[in-house]
This record gives C-alpha cells, sequence and structure tokens, in this order.
C-alpha cells in the first residue's frame, strides 16, 4: 500500500509491462478422484487443496490471480514492477522455493487424505521468468487482475509437458532457462533439452528443479 503510486492509477491497477516469474500448477490425477467422489466431497477435497496451496504461495509473495479447476497460477513479481536484477532474481528464487514447499505440503495433504481413505494425488508446476503484461482484463461489471504473454504461455506450457516425465517424484517441476540462470547454485537441477512447446516456434530450454535430499 506505501507503494501504491507505483501501480495504481484512479484507484485502480495501471496496464504495465513488467518482468516476472509465472508458476503454475496442477493435480496428476485429478481426474480418477473426481470420478469417485460425490459433489459434495469433491468440492471439500479441492478447496482444502487450494487453500492449503494458497498459504503457501502467499508465504513466499506469490499473488495467485487464477484457480482453474484444480490448477493454480501465481505470479510473483507484481503489482510493484521490479527493476533491479537482485529483485527480478529474488522473484525467481521465490518461485522455485515456493514449489518445493508445495511439494512438502503435498506429502503431508496425502498422509491426511490416506488416513481418512481418500485418494492421494501427485503434482506438475512450471515456472517461468521474462516479461508480462500486468493489469486488469475483462469487462466493467467483472475484470481481473492478472499477467498476460509470452512468457505466462511458456510457463503454462512447461506445466503440461510431457505428463509421464518426472512421475516417479510426486512432485515435478520444470522450469525455464531464464528462470534456471537467476537460480543456479540455490538449488539442485537436471537438465531436461530443448523442446517445442506448443504455441511457440522457437525451442526452449528446460530444466528440472529435484528437492534436496
Amino acid at each position: 500500500w506505501q507503494q501504491r503510486h507505483e501501480f495504481l492509477e484512479n484507484g485502480r491497477p495501471r496496464p504495465q509491462k513488467v518482468v516476472a516469474t509465472t508458476l503454475f500448477s496442477d493435480l496428476r490425477g485429478f481426474t480418477t478422484v473426481s470420478e469417485k467422489l460425490t459433489p459434495e466431497n469433491l468440492m471439500d477435497w479441492l478447496n482444502t487443496y487450494l487453500e492449503a496451496m494458497a498459504r503457501v504461495i502467499a508465504a513466499h509473495n506469490g499473488v495467485i490471480d487464477n484457480y482453474a479447476g484444480d490448477g493454480i497460477k501465481a505470479n510473483f513479481g507484481v503489482p510493484v514492477p521490479r527493476s533491479k536484477e537482485e529483485e527480478i532474481q529474488r522473484d525467481a528464487l521465490s518461485a522455485v522455493r515456493c514449489a518445493l514447499a508445495m511439494e512438502r505440503e503435498m506429502v503431508r495433504l496425502n498422509k491426511v487424505w490416506e488416513e481418512k481413505q481418500l485418494p492421494a494425488v501427485g503434482m506438475r508446476i512450471g515456472i517461468f521468468t521474462g516479461p508480462v503484461v500486468a493489469g486488469l482484463l475483462g469487462g466493467s461489471e467483472r475484470f481481473k487482475y492478472t499477467t498476460i504473454g509470452d512468457s505466462v504461455n511458456v510457463a503454462s506450457r512447461l506445466e503440461s509437458y510431457d505428463k509421464d516425465l518426472g512421475k516417479e517424484r510426486l512432485c515435478r517441476i520444470l522450469v525455464g532457462e531464464s528462470t534456471m540462470q537467476l537460480v543456479q547454485g540455490h538449488f539442485q537441477a537436471e537438465k531436461v533439452g530443448e523442446a517445442s512447446l506448443k504455441g511457440k516456434t522457437g525451442k526452449v530450454v528446460i530444466y528440472r528443479i529435484l528437492p534436496f535430499p
């Protein structure tokens, strides 16, 4: 609020181009879960998951701008624009740390669900850092604050890339090269390779973040 002059105009967030890190997450096995539970139990189960992950994201200074069923989109680096490289790096580090914390929370939730004889699931996460356009999207009667742009699309594609990759772990975290350059040395990672993502003409270098042993 003390920095509101940097992003508010006439009481509303003004459109601006910023460098941010976008995180997308999606549950693995959600379709199977939705077929097994009653509507009431399904919504309770899903809201328990979303509430837990929202707390984790907020604790790492992320801003959630969308829920899509079991999917979550969060931004690190909005609404106050980052002007320094160390600020951009801090957002990238926060996003990856958040993803690892989400995995730990997923472990906890699965234990609780198993005790209650409820389904256990895994998670996929995609993270990418780059220029985005942030602002209000929608009409006069209904709008929301969000980010759009190529970097957002790449983060989404990383989340859904090769769904069989990394299934041996509860949570698979993929990041693009721009993010990897900012967080290198802070996390264990392995290079997946170069891939053509849907909607992209060039190839994207993909890395997988590994939890510390």
